[in-house]
């Protein structure tokens, strides 16, 4: 059985875009891509582990490391005696309370999982980027935990002063940003977002129980108050798997997104 020609695998896996990565999660990245886009459709079946190690030039052991990947992602499933079929396609957040959860900063159906707290912590230089800060901030790092599956690892700064308007411990109740909001909204200003993709690396891994290289949706924010300095400063790190951004905004300011962006990403060189 061979998978359809129209999209070959590369043959054999490596070369400089695998460089670094082992071939059964070059093999598993694949195979998880050819899912996400419809060329490997729900219950179709793929090739045994013999044919696919022998069609490309893998060890069979590769094969069945990046079945059992795809497999523990619930893209694949075994039936003795049958073969591996593809189970599912991999969608960005269908579960609309999962997608409310990510977006609303009211949303009450997450769990919060405090890694660890710290006060009188400076703002790291990767964050401050020249601009003006407070004398101190509280660090917060958790997990977002939905429907008990991690989607998210949060790492928030939050300049003390304002941390103290908050309620005890309300950090492990609601987000950071309805916090904010409900306590010190009149004394913020403006707000800049960026947003990266990558891999996961080992300890991303670990924490959002997803495969090494899984891409992750990389946040950074940062909240300045009236007076021009970072009350908040946070790094949120989500499962490409789970995340989705929903935005409407009129047509003219989408239009016009060039007087929206961060000033350094207006630089020319």
């Amino acid at each position: 059985m061979n998978l359809p020609a129209a999209s070959p695998l590369p043959s054999p896996l490596g070369g400089d875009h695998g460089a670094g990565v082992t071939q059964y999660l070059q093999l598993a990245s694949v195979l998880r891509h050819r899912i996400a886009h419809g060329e490997l459709q729900p219950g179709q079946q793929l090739p045994t582990v013999a044919q696919l190690a022998a069609d490309y030039k893998l060890a069979r052991v590769t094969v069945r490391q990046a079945y059992g990947v795809l497999a523990r992602e619930g893209l694949l499933t075994s039936q003795r005696g049958r073969g591996t079929f593809v189970a599912a396609r991999p969608t960005a957040c269908a579960d609309p309370l999962l997608r409310n959860a990510i977006n609303d900063p009211r949303a009450r159906n997450i769990r919060f999982d405090i890694l660890e707290q710290r006060r009188q912590q400076p703002l790291p230089e990767g964050l401050a980027r020249g601009s003006a800060t407070f004398p101190d901030y509280a660090f917060i790092r958790k997990i977002h935990v939905h429907d008990d599956e991690p989607f998210c690892l949060v790492e928030i700064h939050v300049a003390s002063e304002i941390h103290a308007l908050f309620p005890p411990d309300s950090e492990q109740h609601h987000k950071i940003a309805h916090l904010l909001e409900q306590h010190a909204a009149d004394r913020m200003h403006k707000v800049q977002q960026t947003l990266t993709v990558a891999p996961a690396d080992l300890l991303l891994a670990q924490y959002l129980h997803c495969s090494f290289a899984t891409p992750i949706a990389h946040m950074e924010r940062r909240v300045f108050d009236t007076q021009g300095r970072i009350a908040l400063a946070g790094r949120f790190w989500y499962r490409g798997d789970r995340f989705v951004s929903d935005i409407e905004m009129p047509f003219a300011t989408w239009a016009n997104a060039g007087a929206s962006l961060i000033p350094e990403a207006l630089a020319l060189p």
